[in-house]
């Protein structure tokens, strides 16, 4: 099942991911020693186990950001501003519940 899917911005390259609050039930959730924020195990196309740490912003529109090892996916995968990254929840028999990401380059037509 799609999460989310998003095209990202320059910002999500350089710094960390920003995740819309309504991502929030998806998620494990944020209480206890975890209320500021959890270690979210995402899975990537080549079964690379990646340890995200998402965090509640709060501010005039409550978001969501993925801070830690963001930018070492970033520069593993060479993203740029514009490719698309896609968030799945997957039930795996073995594991439990996992969440799958998956990248998408921006398509670019140049003039010859």
């Amino acid at each position: 099942m799609q999460l989310l899917a998003r095209a990202l911005t320059s910002i999500e390259v350089e710094r960390r991911l920003i995740l819309p609050i309504d991502c929030l039930p998806a998620l494990p959730r944020f209480e206890g020693s975890h209320e500021n924020g959890i270690t979210l195990q995402v899975m990537d196309d080549v079964e690379i186990l990646w340890n995200f740490r998402c965090k509640k912003r709060n501010g005039a529109a409550d978001r969501l950001a993925i801070e830690t090892d963001w930018i070492q996916f970033v520069n593993s995968k060479k993203l740029r501003s514009g490719d698309i990254v896609a968030f799945y929840k997957d039930d795996d028999r073995v594991s439990g519940t996992l969440c799958k990401i998956e990248v998408k380059r921006r398509t670019c037509m140049y003039n010859k």
